[in-house]
């Protein structure tokens, strides 16, 4: 998959891949992209046939996001992040394209997304219901509706509003919208503030010379703990910078240019480094595009896994709320060790990146930890520590917390190392004020 991933273009970086995505991939996102919409168009109406027409509109939907992600018909492709990003983008389509036509082939038509309107600190205070707003039933009201689920995270494009499934960060911001020019300096000083992170970062990384052809090059290298724990510490905030950077460009540039409203473009992570235990970094600190379709596709197996476990006279839910959070976990970090791992499949295999393109031990271990953490932190860590004064409780449960993202994120390390996305020709930045200071080598070749 993919295997035009060869030779980079040494003249670009990848901080803004988007941009690096090659002409003749768009044709297969626009048939993924029309396909989404007139799918969401539909759920507008209700009429018997809709969900069979639904049905056979994910097949052109289908088929787009793949071949945008997974094709290797698009001839060379300028590095491995570029092509790791459209592996995201094209399985993302594929989940959200399930998600309606598959998932939603039952819904009633209370059952399909609504916008709510975003409350002020005071009616969240008073505890006020989300007021919910309908659109328009008209032709024009309905393609508004369906533009913005097609293309939302959550947020709406339009002001004062978000959907009813976003995370409660975004259900949560101030129903005022920022106003132009202060929304693009702060998304301004946030991207000079990333890119002098990504710089240190890729300083450090660079200071290492990775043997790729080991499967853990990382923990498998004899490299001390301490260091392993730094060099892990920096991949994971290049990564999560990576994330969020073209996002916060694209709203700041939209939000200058449209005066698209700032709540359309919330910050991509909740203060994740706030975070006060392992649950709540991943459930609401981390990002949340995979939110809904992970939060649908696991209530559906634990609501399969009661009623099949529950006896036919007696259909009462057999999972304590701590065993269904442990469950739901298990289940959700299943799912996205097998998408990511999905992801690095797009990634060549060569003699200098001899890795498995799918299963991999590394993937499995950093992922498949994750409900393990959970699991001892709801069943022995919180325990223990309840009874204990709040600061002493906090500060235990944040250090269990930090200490379990750490170990397991030097596993995440060894993936990037191992398939090729930290070598050196895959940086993200092309003059590095941080290397211009200490050794004068202001460009990176």
């Amino acid at each position: 998959m993919n295997s035009s991933l060869t030779q980079p273009i040494s003249q670009q970086a990848a901080i803004l891949p988007s941009f690096l995505v090659p002409d003749s991939a768009q044709p297969s996102l626009c048939l993924a992209l029309i396909s989404f919409f007139l799918c969401n168009f539909t759920t507008t109406y209700t009429h018997p046939s809709l969900p069979y027409l639904r049905l056979l509109l994910a097949v052109p939907a289908f088929y787009g996001c793949w071949s945008y992600g997974y094709s290797d018909a698009f001839g060379p492709l300028p590095n491995r992040v570029v092509g790791l990003g459209m592996a995201f983008l094209g399985s993302y389509g594929m989940m959200k394209m399930f998600e309606i036509c598959v998932m939603g082939f039952w819904n009633r038509e209370e059952d399909w997304p609504k916008w709510v309107k975003l409350q002020t600190d005071q009616e969240r205070k008073e505890g006020k219901r989300r007021e919910i707003i309908s659109f328009t039933p008209t032709v024009l009201g309905r393609l508004a509706y369906s533009l913005d689920l097609a293309t939302a995270g959550g947020s709406s494009w339009y002001r004062g509003r978000a959907w009813d499934w976003a995370a409660p960060a975004i259900l949560n911001q101030h129903a005022q919208s920022l106003p132009r020019f202060q929304f693009f300096l702060q998304s301004l000083v946030f991207l000079i503030r990333a890119f002098l992170l990504v710089d240190v970062c890729e300083s450090i990384l660079a200071s290492r010379t990775w043997d790729t052809t080991r499967p853990q090059p990382l923990t498998g290298d004899g490299i001390p703990m301490l260091m392993q724990l730094v060099f892990a510490t920096c991949v994971c905030a290049r990564t999560m910078v990576g994330t969020s950077f073209t996002y916060t460009f694209f709203g700041m540039m939209f939000g200058l240019v449209m005066n698209t409203p700032s709540t359309a473009f919330p910050p991509m992570f909740n203060r994740p480094f706030a975070s006060r235990s392992l649950a709540e970094f991943w459930s609401s600190k981390w990002h949340p595009i995979y939110r809904r379709p992970f939060h649908q596709l696991s209530s559906g197996i634990i609501s399969l896994f009661i009623f099949f476990s529950s006896s036919s006279s007696q259909k009462t839910r057999i999972l304590a709320r701590r065993d269904v959070k442990i469950f739901r976990s298990i289940i959700v970090f299943t799912l996205s060790c097998l998408l990511h791992l999905l992801h690095l499949k797009a990634l060549p295999t060569d003699a200098i990146h001899p890795y498995p393109s799918f299963f991999n031990t590394a993937g499995m271990k950093f992922f498949l930890s994750q409900p393990l953490g959970i699991a001892i932190e709801v069943l022995f860590v919180r325990p223990f520590t309840e009874s204990l004064p709040d600061r002493v409780k906090s500060a235990v449960r944040r250090g269990f917390a930090w200490a379990w993202l750490l170990w397991s994120g030097r596993f995440f390390a060894d993936i990037w190392f191992a398939r090729g996305l930290l070598d050196h020709t895959e940086r993200d930045i092309i003059y590095s004020p941080v290397r211009g200071i200490l050794k004068g080598q202001w460009r990176i070749d």
